[in-house]
Order: structure tokens, then C-alpha cells, then sequence
């Protein structure tokens, strides 16, 4: 399976990772450059490079230094003490400046903030891409300096324009940060990754008018987990995700309160809230601490890893996304292929990744909401029976994009 091999030199940017490693669980995005980054370590070494913004400037590794770095991202590898400059430069203690300082004598260029287009000159043996997977990096002049070589191109995936058409659901001062990079790919960009078509509209029309680099679609690989439906509890529901406003937990509040208010304890689905806290969360982190149901149908468990994760999968009759934003969506596609129904809210992306292997529920409120679980899951006699969704592989992602760099 050729994949990204058929397009030469590929340069890919893993300093998300870098920045993740030795902090717990990966989110959808760090997955995503993990998973690049595990097919490129297929390739012959002297068409990959991995490039990474360090404390001090740029380190570029091969190969060897990929695996390294992988190791070190899945906890297969322990994290090593900091270096010199790690410790002048930055905190020391840092698990970042830990890895930089694990891939530093591994790498086969270094260079200050200013050299990065000497190094790329220096470095590149024909023609080759710059891919950025991860929405870190994304300046002008990191883009520039490839873009400005002869025989580069370079290559972003855009995973949700949420900071532009959600600015409500962002941190403060993200949706003018993320407009800036979009404008640096729009400016330096030859090809633009989106991984859903809702992605690619809400792209096409924020870029409306003028030039703008060319788009393909490729919808993101998901890991079909073993499915045993003998170990299926109706009553165990799952809502897998960041706890951030945008992810909607509030909502699941209110509904396991109007369900409890309508049902029996021992009818009474059990609420598994599993992901790590995010921002702008303290109000309602306090109502779950302080929640009558919490222990007795309300259940949080912070971040787990995955094999956790794929176990309460494997147990759970459905699982609940009503996020009110979302560029993709892994858990209910992993969700639906575990044997857990997805019962998600109405979002076009959802409809377009899923079909008809999930129940959508068209409003934002607690009513609506409680009814369709009491339906679903209470109600009837048996749990209703969806078709599996046709989730790619990403040997299918692969393929679809080395495809377009092989023959831009």
C-alpha cells in the first residue's frame, strides 16, 4: 500500500506532538498527527523528515528520530532528563523541553528561528512537501520559508473552522489568531486537507472571492475495535470527550435530571462522563462536584486511556454527543463501530460521516433529549438495531491524499 509513498520527499511537522508528549491522553487532533506520522515511519529513510519547533529554533529528525519520538508520544519510551538547553531556555521540568531534549542528539539539522528557509535549502534533495497536520505552526513565516523553495509544496489539514463560525465557544482572542492562519494558508498553501466536506464548505465560504489553494476531502481513519454485544448493558451510556462548552455536558445535566425526576432509580440509565477538563469549565465542573446525582446515574471519570475507553465502549448500549460544533467527530464514529448507539445532535457533519448509524436529535433542549433516551433505552424491548457506519481506514486517507501530491 503506497499511500503517501507515491509523493517523494514528505517533511512532516510534529511539533503538536512534541508538545503533547507526557501529558496523558491524546486528543482527536494529536491522533490524527500520530497517525501520519506511524505511516510515514513506513517509507524508505531518505524520503521522510519530521520537522519540530523547539524552544530555541528548529530540530529536523529522520527516520530513526521519528521512531524515537513516537515512543516517547505512546509512553513506550520514558521521558529523559532535561538537557542544558532545555534548562537555560526553558522550565526544565517541562515534559516538552524533556523531549526536545531526548530528540536533540538525534537530530540531522538544527537551526535558529531565523535559518528555517537556509535549513530547508540545505536539506531538501528534490522535489518534496511540507505537510502540517496538527493547527500548530501555522505563521506565514514557517509557510513562507517552504513555500519559497523551488521545488517545495506544502500541504495543510484543516480539521473545523469552529473559532471562525463558533466564536462563542473559543477561548478569547482564538477566533483573530486562527483568522491569521487561515489567511498564512490561504497566502502559502498549494493544497488544503479538509476532513469532512462540511469542513470544506464552511472553508470555501469563509475564503468567498479571489484565490485560494486548491481542496480535496479525505475523510479520517477509525480503528473498528472488537465488537461482543453479549457484554452490552442497556442502561450504561457513555459521553466521551473534552469538557469544554462546545462538547454541550451542561446539557446532559439537565437531561439526567428530568430523567430521574420520570423514572425509577433502577430503570434509570447510568451517565459515564470520560475526557480530561478543558478551559472555561469552572461553574459547571462545580455543579457536577456538587451533583444530587452524581455516584447514583451520574458517573465522571476524568481521562482514561484507550484501552478504558474501548471497554466502556464495548459495554455501553449508546453513546451521547450533543456538541454544538464539530469538524469531524471521532467518538460516535468509534462509538458506532463498538456496537454503541450514537445518538448525537443534528449536525451536518454527523449526517454526513454516519448516514443512517446514528439517532439524531434536533433541538438543544432537556425534554427532547430525555425522551429520546426513554425510548431508546427504557422504553422499547429491545435496543434498536442501526447499520454499521462505512468509516474509512486510513490506508483510504492515505491513499486519497498521496494520490493528489503524487500528481498535483
Amino acid at each position: 500500500m503506497p499511500g503517501l509513498l507515491q509523493a517523494g520527499v514528505i517533511w512532516l511537522d510534529v511539533t503538536r506532538l512534541v508538545s503533547r508528549a507526557g501529558r496523558g491522553v491524546l486528543t482527536g487532533i494529536d491522533r490524527v498527527e500520530l497517525a501520519y506520522l506511524e505511516h510515514l515511519l513506513t517509507c524508505p529513510t531518505a524520503a521522510v523528515r519530521f520537522l519540530l519547533r523547539s524552544t530555541r529554533g528548529y530540530i529536523l529528525l529522520d527516520k530513526d528520530g521519528g521512531k524515537v519520538l513516537r515512543d516517547l508520544v505512546l509512553g513506550q519510551m520514558p521521558l529523559g532528563p532535561a538537557d542544558r538547553l532545555s534548562r537555560l531556555f526553558g522550565k526544565g521540568t517541562d515534559p516538552r523541553h524533556r523531549v526536545e531534549a531526548s530528540l536533540r542528539p538525534l537530530a540531522i539539522a538544527r537551526c535558529l528561528r531565523g535559518g528555517l528557509g537556509r535549513m530547508i535549502g540545505r536539506m531538501a534533495k528534490g522535489p518534496g512537501w511540507y505537510l502540517n497536520i496538527g493547527h500548530t505552526g501555522l505563521s506565514a513565516a514557517r509557510l513562507a520559508a517552504f513555500s519559497s523553495q523551488s521545488e517545495m509544496r506544502v500541504a495543510v489539514l484543516i480539521h473545523d473552522l469552529i473559532p471562525i463560525t463558533h466564536p462563542d465557544l473559543v477561548a478569547p482572542g482564538m477566533p483573530a489568531r486562527f483568522a491569521t492562519r487561515l489567511d498564512a494558508v490561504r497566502a502559502y498553501a498549494d493544497l488544503v486537507i479538509c476532513n469532512s466536506a462540511a469542513t470544506a464548505g464552511e472553508l470555501k465560504r469563509h475564503w468567498a472571492g479571489g484565490q485560494s489553494p486548491h481542496r480535496i476531502v479525505a475523510h479520517l481513519g477509525v480503528e473498528a475495535a472488537l465488537r461482543d454485544d453479549t457484554a452490552r448493558d442497556r442502561r450504561h451510556v457513555v459521553m466521551l470527550g473534552t469538557i469544554e462548552p462546545r462538547k454541550n455536558h451542561g446539557l446532559m445535566l439537565d437531561t439526567w435530571e428530568v430523567l430521574a425526576r420520570d423514572l425509577p432509580q433502577d430503570h434509570l440509565p447510568q451517565l459515564h462522563i470520560i475526557g480530561p477538563t478543558g478551559w472555561q469549565v469552572d461553574a459547571l465542573m462545580e455543579r457536577l462536584a456538587r451533583h444530587p446525582l452524581l455516584g447514583r446515574a451520574i458517573h465522571h471519570h476524568g481521562p482514561l486511556s484507550e484501552a478504558e475507553v474501548r471497554r466502556h465502549l464495548a459495554r455501553a448500549a449508546a453513546l451521547v454527543f450533543p456538541s454544538l460544533a464539530e469538524g469531524y467527530g471521532y467518538p460516535p464514529l468509534e462509538a458506532a463501530l463498538a456496537g454503541a448507539m450514537p445518538i448525537c445532535s443534528d449536525l451536518s457533519v454527523f449526517r454526513e460521516t454516519l448516514g443512517n448509524s446514528a439517532v439524531y436529535v434536533p433541538h438543544q433542549d432537556a425534554y427532547s433529549w430525555a425522551e429520546t433516551i426513554k425510548k431508546l433505552l427504557v422504553v422499547s424491548d429491545e435496543l434498536p438495531s442501526l447499520p454499521p457506519p462505512k468509516a474509512p481506514g486510513w490506508d483510504a486517507h492515505f491513499e486519497t491524499v498521496g494520490a493528489f501530491l503524487a500528481h498535483p
